[in-house]
C-alpha cells in the first residue's frame, strides 16, 4: 500500500516554500486576474437577441476558456518551479506563449467542453428569471446547478493535474497528458477533493477581507497542489 503525505504535512511544505515568495505570487495573481477581468468584458456587455446572442456568448466565453489555458500552464510552471527549490519570477506565468502554447489550449478543449455540458441548463434558467423576473426560473437554476455539482467537481478533479503532467513531460502529445493525468487521479480523487474542501474555511474568511486575504490563500492553495502533484509523482515511481 502507498503511503501518501498527509494533507497537513504538504500544507506545511507549501508554507515553507512560499516564504519570501508571496509578493511574486501575488503579483502574478493579481496580473492574472485583470487580463481575466478585460478579457471577459466584451462579453459582460454584449447585448444581442436570442439565440444569436447566446451562441455568441458561449462562444466567446468558450474560447476565452481554451486562450486561459496558458496562463494555467504559466501558473503551474511557478508553482511547480517553487515547489523544487528552483528561481522564480511573476513574469512565468507567460512561459507558455513560446513553449506549446497550442497544446496548452489542445488539452484544455476536452475539460472545457465536459464543463460546458453543466452550465448550459443553469444559465438558461437564469436567463430566463432575468428576461420575466418570474422567481420560478431562479429556482429552477439552482436546482439544477446543486444537481450537476458532482459532475463539475469530478471533471475538474479528473484533470487537474494535467499541465502539470505537460511540464513534467514535454514529449507527450496532448492526448497523451490527458490519459496520464487521469491514471495519475485513479485511486487519488477523494483525497483531492478533500483537499481542496479543507481551504474553503480560509476561502470564506477571506471574504471578509474584501478580497484581499486570497493574496495569501490563492498562493498557499496552488502551492498546496503542487505539492500533492509531485507527492502522486514520488510514490508512482517508488520513492
Amino acid at each position: 500500500m502507498k503511503n501518501y503525505s498527509s494533507r497537513a504535512f504538504l500544507k506545511a511544505r507549501a508554507r515553507e516554500s512560499l516564504m519570501g515568495h508571496y509578493l511574486t505570487f501575488a503579483g502574478a495573481f493579481l496580473l492574472l486576474f485583470l487580463l481575466r477581468y478585460i478579457a471577459v468584458i466584451p462579453t459582460s456587455i454584449m447585448n444581442i437577441t436570442p439565440p444569436v446572442g447566446t451562441v455568441l456568448y458561449y462562444a466567446l466565453n468558450f474560447g476565452l476558456e481554451l486562450f486561459y489555458a496558458i496562463f494555467k500552464v504559466g501558473l503551474a510552471y511557478l508553482f511547480l518551479s517553487n515547489a523544487c527549490g528552483q528561481r522564480i519570477a511573476t513574469n512565468g506565468i507567460f512561459m507558455c506563449f513560446w513553449n506549446s502554447p497550442g497544446k496548452a489550449v489542445c488539452i484544455q478543449l476536452l475539460p472545457s467542453l465536459l464543463l460546458l455540458i453543466p452550465s448550459i441548463g443553469p444559465d438558461f434558467c437564469l436567463m430566463q428569471f432575468f428576461a420575466s423576473r418570474d422567481q420560478r426560473w431562479l429556482i429552477y437554476g439552482l436546482a439544477a446547478a446543486l444537481i450537476l455539482l458532482p459532475y463539475t467537481i469530478y471533471i475538474e478533479i479528473l484533470y487537474s493535474q494535467v499541465f502539470y503532467v505537460m511540464l513534467d513531460f514535454p514529449e507527450m502529445e496532448a492526448s497523451e497528458c490527458l490519459r496520464s493525468a487521469r491514471r495519475l487521479m485513479k485511486g487519488n480523487m477523494w483525497r483531492f477533493f478533500v483537499l481542496r474542501l479543507s481551504f474553503l474555511p480560509l476561502t470564506l474568511l477571506s471574504m471578509f477581507t474584501c478580497g484581499i486575504g486570497l493574496l495569501y490563500v490563492y498562493p498557499y492553495q496552488q502551492q498546496t497542489y503542487a505539492n500533492f502533484y509531485l507527492d502522486l509523482m514520488a510514490k508512482r515511481s517508488g520513492n
